[in-house]
């Protein structure tokens, strides 16, 4: 019962920074990461209360990506960096919040989802002799 109650609160935990990071990302696109992230901070602890009353437990996730997705990301991947590197050439001071807002969004999303990730993979102990 101990170890359940601790990755609850291991998981809420990191629901909580994901809504926080998400929030002053989207602040941040917008010009104001304070109160993006005052917004994710709530929804985030909003979250984390919900998921300790309700005893939410945690669902593996697991998705297949086809083939062909390596050549289409690096290409897509090629395409934003050159409009980038043209922005950057015309214009660096509009550039900055928005690949700022963006990156600290997806570092969020990353942060969830390797959150969410941990749980599906069952933890083995090792033995020291």
């Amino acid at each position: 019962m101990v170890k359940d109650s601790h990755e609850l609160r291991h998981f809420s935990g990191l629901v909580f920074v994901a809504c926080m990071f998400i929030g002053a990302g989207i602040g941040l696109a917008f010009g104001r990461p304070d109160v993006g992230g005052a917004i994710g901070m709530g929804v985030g602890f909003l979250l984390m209360g919900l998921i300790r009353v309700k005893n939410v437990e945690p669902t593996p996730v697991t998705f297949s990506l086809p083939k062909n997705f390596g050549n289409i990301f690096l290409s897509i991947l090629g395409v934003i960096v050159i409009l980038v590197g043209i922005s950057i050439l015309f214009n660096p001071e509009f550039l900055y919040p928005y690949v700022a807002g963006f990156s600290i969004v997806v570092i969020g999303l990353l942060i969830l989802l390797a959150g969410l990730a941990r749980y599906g993979k069952k933890e083995t102990q090792k033995t020291v002799e």
